[in-house]
């Protein structure tokens, strides 16, 4: 790494804990690169039409300017640990990826996600203790030479903004300033994927919430998220799931 210069700002933790199964939509705007250690379950992180898997024990590296999703499985708990910043900096670019590191690391992770929580003067540690834990990991990673898309992030962005109101694909095409084809398109190249099936996604993920917190019947649940038909959201539920509704409920 030559001839650049890095820096971070607004760091913060967050700790993420889910029962059996999550799906993360991700963050629609002010997305941060976050730096996470896998405590408990595995993952499957889904950016670009390309797949990370990660299992307990392992740090993942999600930069910001990179829309990423992900898909959550425990046995029966899921616990991720992030530290977020905004990372400045010139001339490089990443994917995500696994950062192979020693236990020492990943205690000091750890320990920044700590100091985070206390007060601002542990935080001033806990960015002297980052800028030294990416002095380790940085020159092992793997550079990028892949541009993202703005007309998918502009997309991803109003789906996730708006996925429980009425809106066709001719309205995100024309928010895109492209064609209802080209959009398809872009979304299957870089997703793999529909973007009414990506829109399911997040309207099952909310209805997962639901059956986890609440004793709403099915048929609410399904109005709730934005379905017309009952069948059609349990046909949509167990297509992402694996499970019914009610299955996934008594699981919990």
């Amino acid at each position: 790494m030559q001839g650049g210069k890095i820096y971070v700002s607004e760091l913060s933790t967050s700790k993420h804990i889910f029962n059996t199964y999550h799906f993360c939509r991700g963050n629609s705007n002010r997305r941060k690169t976050r730096v996470g250690v896998i405590i408990k379950g595995s993952g499957t992180y889904i950016y670009l039409n390309k797949k990370l898997n990660v299992n307990q024990g392992d740090i993942v590296f999600i930069p910001e300017n990179i829309y990423c999703y992900s898909e959550w499985h425990g046995n029966p708990e899921i616990e991720v640990i992030y530290v977020s910043c905004f990372m400045h900096y010139e001339q490089f670019r990443y994917e995500p990826q696994i950062i192979y590191c020693n236990q020492e690391i990943k205690n000091d992770l750890i320990k920044i996600a700590n100091l985070l929580s206390i007060d601002y003067i542990k935080e001033l540690e806990a960015y002297s203790l980052f800028y030294k834990l990416l002095q380790k990991v940085l020159p092992q990673m793997v550079q990028s030479k892949n541009s993202y898309d703005k007309t998918l992030q502009t997309a991803i962005e109003f789906i996730t903004d708006n996925w429980n109101n009425n809106f066709s694909i001719g309205d995100i095409a024309r928010k895109c300033c492209v064609s209802e084809s080209t959009l398809y398109h872009l979304f299957q190249k870089e997703l793999g994927q529909t973007p009414i099936r990506f829109q399911n996604f997040i309207k099952i993920n909310v209805a997962m919430e639901y059956l986890e917190k609440q004793n709403y019947s099915v048929a609410t649940i399904s109005r709730l998220v934005g379905f017309n038909s009952e069948n059609h959201f349990r046909k949509v539920f167990t297509d992402i799931t694996g499970t019914t509704p009610l299955k996934y409920r008594k699981g919990k």
